[in-house]
Order: C-alpha cells, then sequence, then structure tokens
C-alpha cells in the first residue's frame, strides 16, 4: 500500500494504549480499528481523541464472530461516522475505503486552545464540581470548550481505566480554554484551572475551609467508583452555597446521593438530560432523587454552569 501512495506512514499498534499514544502523537489522517478495541470501556477515548483531531477510521469486523459495531457498543451511536468492513473483505474492498477517507474533505482543522495564561487567582466566588461515566469524555470535551479561560475552579471525577486518565488530561488541556490538570493532593484551588480524577487509586476531594485546596485521600470504593463522584460531591456539603455541580452521562448512581446532599445545603445542581446522555444513568438517578434541580442538554450544559456560578 505504501507504494501506491508515495509518503504514506503506517503505524501498527496491538493494544488501545499504544494505539491512542501513537495517534496522539502522530495525528494521522485515518485509522482501521479492529472491532474489537470498538467494545472496550476506555475506547471512548480513542473516539474523543478522533474527533479532537478529525481522525476518519474505520471498524474493522470478524465475520464470524462479531456483531455490526455499532451494536456493540452505545458509544458508537454518538456521532461516530464510521464504515464497517469483515476481515473476508477483498484487498480492493479496502483500498477502495482507503480512497474514500484520503479524498472526502476534512471538517476543520485540529482543535487547539489559545494560548494559555499562567496567572490563577485564589479570589474566586463559586466553585465547580463535575462527575461522569461512560460517554463522558466526550461530555466533558463538549463542556470544557465552552468554559473561558479565567472560568471558575472545576473539579471533575471521570471513570475510565486506570492507564488512560494522564491521556484524558492531555487531550483536554489541548482543547479547552482553561489549564487541565491532573488532580493531586494538596493543592490550592485557582481559578482557570480544571483539575482531573480519573484512573487515580484515590478519591478527589475538598478541604472545607479557605483557601481551598484539593484532597487525595486512599480508601475503599465508594458507589462502587476510585476515585467515585459521590466522595468529591460529599466533601464540598459543608460550603455547598459557594458549590454549582453537575452529573454528566454514564452508568449506575455514583454521585446522585451526595448531590442531593449538597443541594439540600445550598447548592446548585445539574442533570445531563436523556436524550443527549449516552448512557442515561447516572442522571437519571439524581434527577429521580431529587438531587438535580434541573436537566439540561449537554449543548446547553456549559452556559448553564457558568450562569449559575454569577449568582
Amino acid at each position: 500500500m505504501e507504494a501506491a501512495y508515495p509518503g504514506l506512514q503506517v503505524l501498527l499498534a496491538n493494544n488501545l494504549m499504544m494505539a491512542y499514544n501513537q495517534a496522539e502523537a502522530g495525528q494521522p489522517s485515518f485509522a482501521f480499528v479492529e472491532d474489537g478495541f470498538t467494545k472496550l470501556p476506555e475506547f471512548e477515548m480513542m473516539l474523543a481523541l478522533f474527533t479532537a483531531l478529525d481522525v476518519r477510521w474505520v471498524a474493522v469486523m470478524d465475520e464470524a464472530t462479531s456483531t455490526p459495531a455499532r451494536n456493540s457498543s452505545p458509544l458508537l451511536n454518538v456521532g461516530a461516522g464510521i464504515f464497517e468492513l469483515t476481515k473476508s473483505d477483498s484487498p480492493r474492498q479496502f483500498v477502495q475505503y482507503f480512497d474514500m477517507m484520503i479524498k472526502a474533505p476534512r471538517k476543520n482543522a485540529p482543535a487547539r486552545a489559545p494560548l494559555k495564561s499562567a496567572a490563577g487567582n485564589t479570589d474566586f466566588k463559586k466553585i465547580i464540581l463535575i462527575g461522569s461515566s461512560t460517554g463522558g469524555v466526550e461530555a466533558l470535551r463538549n463542556v470544557l470548550v465552552g468554559f473561558p479561560i479565567q472560568c471558575p475552579p472545576t473539579l471533575i471525577v471521570q471513570h475510565t481505566g486506570k492507564s488512560f486518565g494522564s491521556g484524558l488530561v492531555s487531550l483536554l488541556d489541548r482543547i479547552c480554554p482553561a489549564k487541565v490538570v491532573a488532580a493531586d493532593d494538596n493543592v490550592p484551588l485557582q481559578t482557570g484551572h480544571v483539575y482531573i480524577a480519573a484512573g487515580q487509586p484515590r478519591h478527589l476531594g475538598v478541604t472545607p475551609r479557605k483557601p481551598y485546596r484539593l484532597r487525595m485521600k486512599e480508601g475503599p470504593n465508594i458507589s462502587g467508583h476510585t476515585p467515585s463522584v459521590d466522595a468529591l460531591f460529599a466533601s464540598a456539603v459543608p460550603f455547598a452555597k459557594d458549590v454549582v455541580a453537575a452529573i454528566l452521562t454514564g452508568m449506575g448512581q455514583d454521585g446522585a446521593k451526595s448531590m442531593l446532599e449538597l443541594r439540600n445545603a445550598g447548592a446548585t445542581t445539574f442533570a445531563q438530560d436523556e436524550k443527549s446522555s449516552v448512557v442515561y444513568g447516572m442522571p437519571r438517578v439524581a434527577w429521580e432523587i431529587g438531587a438535580a434541580q434541573k436537566q439540561v442538554p449537554l449543548a446547553r450544559m456549559a452556559g448553564a454552569i457558568l450562569q449559575a456560578c454569577k449568582t
């Protein structure tokens, strides 16, 4: 194939982590992805990276054992413009798809955040707390690109595999105006900073008195997860009136119980609505138990959160 396309570089990866690292470093124009990878929960990281870099991709299925890619994961039903090939397809069919991807116009140049200011003050009125799980990587991308460079301090717990936490931070920092960093213990909260706990063996929380600092604590799973959204939300109950909290798409009920405590203590609370959620689990529970004051479509979530921070 390289001979037919001068200048073509082909990269091979036998696991999802390797594929992610190669895609992030090489920024390919297109990718062939074995269908087994699309069934892994962490594949949503690849989807978000492909979207950010405008990478076209093809799912290659084993005809004898695989179900169609679109039926194997709910993530693939949300804006994943893919083709599906089987391993029995002829080389000519592969070449046809290859030509199709080469000739198709790219949507946009890869998204990149503007230059970021290193300044961040500790004098702020509100703190933003966000919890998300399945489908949350893309949801976070949509929310955070709508935040200004000097956004209120934002703390996020995202359920993901332990090897993908640093990749999530790097991806979101690439495309978001604010500075996105991995959560670490005893770090003072600053405007213009987003702190993410994902794939870490510790729970994320906030110290109860000003000046607020991150608190990372080891311990058993809470609501089935480490880090846990419930742990994050519970830590902020003592100063709930200074908190705006949101639960995004995800499976299970992590975050709902402590969001109710936050709301009862004076916080402003939101849940992503069913139509825009990849998995309407966590936000559904938050809404049904009265933890969320309002359901908000993903496209309007950033605006709703920022507006609430002004009151």
